[in-house]
């Protein structure tokens, strides 16, 4: 059943670190509605307010909704056990605060961080991530902003990456956060529909993007194993509303061709269009 119609978006990581505003009139063209603002180093138009203010005149000619920000991650680790590395990294999440709350966004995904290490190592860092998503918490509340914790894959030792880990995380830590569905990653940690149905009350938006059943790939929907019908009846079931936010970046030789790639993806395996 796919009953319910939601909107198209896709992650800014499709367009790479070559994006410019001026590219939203691409998106817009092909019925692209919604976008999730991907920070990441190397894009010069987060940096300044004014280039985010750009970027939001733009979105506005085009008729473009800012739906979510993803916060940087990686070497941004808000887990880390060095304390000082822990509060850089928690400010550059902040900034990406800074530009949810310029752009009016709704939530603001986050990596819970790492979880590597001897025993001893492992609790400290979640106890550091707790810490953070503690502090976020509060800032984003401040702000009038969501937080959504991402469901992250299970190819290294992560935080975060199955419904149990997610759910005794948001057992201690103060405030509500939501939930970033990321099919890609969740399927490789446990079947689908238990990892949806489990955090059905918490999921906030969702990834979109296939793999192999075995690795972390972004994938197109199709290229993959994931059950895209499954899948949007699970997304009916629960009432999600919120866009189906693409972050498949591994096919198409240029960017306008990916875009195309999407539209027809989202229409045959999504039920959209």
């Amino acid at each position: 059943m796919r009953g319910m119609h939601r909107p198209l978006g896709i992650s800014t990581s499709l367009l790479d670190k070559k994006f410019k505003p001026a590219l939203l009139a691409e998106v817009a063209a092909r019925g692209i509605t919604h976008i999730e603002l991907f920070l990441a180093a190397g894009i010069s138009y987060f940096d300044s307010d004014e280039g985010v203010a750009e970027l939001i005149a733009e979105a506005e000619r085009q008729g473009i909704t800012f739906w979510s920000v993803h916060a940087p991650f990686g070497s941004v680790d808000l887990s880390n056990p060095d304390e000082i590395a822990r509060r850089e990294a928690l400010q550059a999440v902040v900034r990406a605060l800074d530009v949810a709350q310029m752009i009016n966004c709704k939530p603001v995904v986050i990596h819970a961080g790492m979880s590597t290490g001897e025993p001893d190592e492992v609790e400290h860092r979640r106890r550091q991530s707790i810490r953070s998503i503690n502090e976020l918490c509060k800032l984003s509340s401040q702000r009038g902003l969501g937080l959504a914790v991402e469901y992250l894959p299970t190819n290294v030792p992560r935080i975060g990456n199955t419904s149990a880990d997610i759910i005794d995380l948001f057992r201690v830590v103060d405030g509500a956060p939501g939930v970033c569905m990321d099919a890609n990653h969740a399927n490789l940690g446990e079947p689908l529909a238990e990892a949806i149905r489990a955090l059905a009350d918490r999921i906030v938006t969702v990834h979109i993007s296939d793999n192999d059943g075995i690795n972390e790939r972004h994938f197109m929907p199709g290229q993959g194993t994931i059950d895209w019908g499954e899948f949007m009846s699970l997304l009916d079931e629960i009432g999600y509303e919120g866009p189906l936010m693409y972050e498949a970046s591994n096919a198409g030789d240029n960017i306008l061709e990916r875009l195309d790639m999407v539209v027809a993806s989202a229409r045959k395996y999504l039920g959209n269009g």
